[in-house]
């Protein structure tokens, strides 16, 4: 009966931890992730760490970075096109222990979109999606 209960209770408190986000912003950072002079985050109402971003992906003239926020409760996808860095795109929401974390629409109207570790990107949901990296689906218009 007590291991019974031993396991409910670390069942439970699995259950109440906080996700962490994709397992790459827990990664040194290297040189090629330091954003570009152009990206100004403090110009943008979102609340992303300083030094947090990692660079994921670079496809089609465009590079991919996760970031974290600030208080640590949302992760964060910025998306820089190489030779046009002010056109650059960020978007921020609360970890959440589903599949996808944030989409959004880049200055051409393409989309990226920041999913959790581990997500199948063959699902049917994700028709018409293409998988640059594992945490990094992307769809043109």
């Amino acid at each position: 009966m007590l291991v019974v209960i031993a396991v409910v209770a670390a069942l439970g408190m699995t259950g109440c931890s906080s996700p962490t986000g994709p397992d790459v912003l827990a990664r040194e950072a290297t040189a090629e992730d330091e954003l570009p002079e152009a990206v100004s985050l403090v110009s943008v109402d979102t609340d992303i760490k300083a030094g947090s971003a990692r660079l994921l992906a670079t496809h089609a003239d465009v590079e991919y970075f996760a970031a974290k926020s600030s208080t640590g409760g949302s992760a964060c996808l910025i998306t820089v096109p190489i030779g046009l860095p002010e056109r650059w795109r960020a978007g921020c929401a609360a970890l959440a222990t589903g599949e996808d974390i944030v989409t959004l629409t880049n200055f051409d109207d393409s989309q990226a979109k920041l999913i959790n570790d581990g997500v199948d990107a063959g699902q049917p949901k994700y028709d018409g999606w293409t998988q640059i990296h594992p945490n990094v689906l992307v769809s043109s218009r």
